[in-house]
């Protein structure tokens, strides 16, 4: 499938399972309803701008407009990926923000991300 038509079918499926129109998310995007519309169907070309812009009012990640419905490995592959996206991006947001915060609020959250980190590893091996 070429990727212009996934990208529109992606769209598609994500705006029909939020329960929104066309129109509502031309709005919540910025971009036109028209231009949505020849995306869906595969008559326009997208630019990584307008990706971006649709997924964010969709709030799925872009690779989930890019990658196949399919089972298997692949799929397995593709959900490690996105995870993988997904936790860079939440990176960079934690760490700007805490540039911005006073040392002893820092001090704080690291405090608190530490238990929590803990807490996760004992879950982790009672699991097992």
């Amino acid at each position: 499938m070429k990727a212009k038509n996934l990208f529109g079918g992606k769209i598609r499926q994500f705006r029909i399972e939020a329960g929104i129109t066309q129109e509502e998310l031309a709005l919540r995007s910025g971009l036109s309803q028209g231009y949505i519309n020849q995306l869906e169907c595969g008559k326009r070309n997208y630019t990584q701008k307008s990706m971006e812009l649709i997924a964010k009012a969709l709030s799925q990640p872009v690779i989930n407009f890019l990658k196949e419905d399919e089972g298997g490995a692949d799929a397995k592959v593709a959900d490690k990926t996105v995870m993988y996206k997904t936790r860079s991006a939440y990176k960079k947001d934690f760490l700007s923000v805490l540039n911005d915060l006073p040392e002893t609020v820092i001090s704080h959250y690291l405090t608190i991300l530490k238990i929590e980190r803990d807490l996760l590893k004992r879950h982790r091996k009672a699991v097992l």
